[in-house]
């Protein structure tokens, strides 16, 4: 069941600062602790969390400024996604995945978006814009009649908005790209006309609640819709006018950093302690587990420099409105995948090392390795980056 329109009961002043985002951060911190259990067994943010986390305006980091949020730039948002995640990668996951969603207020007209902001006054949006099937009927007089369900909608029971993608059907005949394709559109429906189906029973990332939702022949006014991957922009910031690999993939990848992060610090602590059986001396006294301490250190500290090191490159052009070159795009995928690929090798070898103790659930190691697989499967920071980068740096260009 979604939750009803949000009414801000105190006006918070948005920091100004990285530092001041990690320390409003800090001060949830025990919070997030408090309810992390509660979440991977509820399948979804407990409420309290949840609001907490909106009144501080983490679901606001990527909605633009002249809609109330925040618009901070992509190293403060991986900042704040990468801490979050240390504390529970499920928390960090629907704030990112609430951050890259906000980018698609972009696409809906000032006008359109002010008419929707006063009838559902909350711009926590949610939903998938890859995946799923959608079918939306022009109505005679303007808007459309839309039917369909879709997947992965993290956030879902909480948001004020779902996008959906949907194909425009006129006579029996979907509407066609400019290669003659059918051409995918983005909705966006109120959360209260959709129907969550409770679907995400999962290996990892439990506490997301990313479930399924659906329709069936609800109206949508015109205006609420745009071209899947391409609408125009109506903002002019540089987090609303570039391919969402220079956003999305770094934003998905300080996931993995946080959860590798608290991973290892976990190890270290049990380490300091645990005898295995038949042995006089603890673990962090043996040389084989000081060797792989050390490689999963540098497989998640050199993915990090790799990948902030990236965005550094990137952020200053989009701000001045520059072209960015293929081979940096190319880089912005590779060090993403990268550094999700090195993260979970990195927690793979915690968890080895950390023998029985890592297989309970009472545990936060196998959570750990749990969660930091899921977030390996997304398709943005798959391996494929590797592959596309390759790709660019043999000649052949991105595909």
């Amino acid at each position: 069941m979604c939750v009803g329109p949000y009414n801000p009961r105190v006006a918070i002043a948005t920091p100004s600062s990285v530092d001041e985002w990690l320390d409003r951060l800090r001060n949830l911190a025990p919070l997030v602790e408090q309810y992390r259990d509660e979440g991977e067994r509820e399948r979804r943010l407990p409420q309290a969390l949840f609001q907490a986390l909106r009144d501080a305006g983490f679901f606001s980091l990527w909605v633009p400024r002249n809609l109330g949020g925040a618009e901070v730039d992509v190293e403060t948002s991986m900042r704040v996604v990468e801490e979050l995640s240390r504390l529970d990668g499920a928390v960090g996951w629907n704030v990112m995945i609430a951050g890259n969603t906000s980018i698609l207020w972009a696409n809906l007209a000032p006008e359109v978006t002010a008419d929707m902001l006063r009838e559902r006054p909350g711009h926590v949006i949610a939903g998938t814009v890859t995946s799923g099937s959608g079918t939306a009927y022009p109505v005679s007089g303007g808007g459309f009649r839309v039917t369909g369900r879709w997947p992965f909608a993290s956030g879902c029971q909480q948001a004020d908005w779902l996008v959906s993608v949907c194909h425009i059907v006129d006579d029996g005949q979907p509407r066609r790209a400019p290669d003659d394709t059918p051409q995918p559109y983005t909705f966006v429906l109120p959360a209260t006309d959709c129907e969550i189906v409770d679907t995400w029973d999962t290996v990892g990332m439990r506490g997301t609640g990313s479930h399924d939702f659906q329709v069936d022949d609800v109206f949508v006014p015109a205006g609420r819709h745009f071209v899947a991957r391409g609408g125009r922009s109506y903002q002019s910031g540089p987090l609303y006018n570039t391919t969402f690999y220079h956003l999305w993939a770094p934003n998905i990848a300080a996931v993995a950093l946080g959860i590798a992060r608290a991973a290892i610090d976990l190890f270290v602590e049990l380490a300091a302690t645990k005898k295995p059986s038949r042995s006089a001396v603890v673990l962090a006294q043996r040389e084989t587990v000081q060797e792989k301490v050390g490689q999963a250190e540098a497989l998640v500290r050199t993915s990090r420099a790799f990948l902030y090191d990236t965005v550094r490159q990137t952020w200053p052009l989009l701000v001045a409105g520059q072209p960015i070159p293929e081979q940096l795009t190319a880089l912005n995928r590779l060090a993403a995948s990268t550094a999700v690929e090195y993260c979970n090798a990195a927690v793979d070898l915690v968890f080895t090392m950390s023998g029985t103790t890592s297989v309970y659930t009472r545990g936060r190691i196998e959570r750990c390795f749990r969660d930091v697989h899921v977030v390996r499967q997304h398709a943005v920071v798959s391996p494929n980056g590797v592959i596309q980068a390759g790709r660019q740096f043999l000649g052949l260009g991105l595909s």
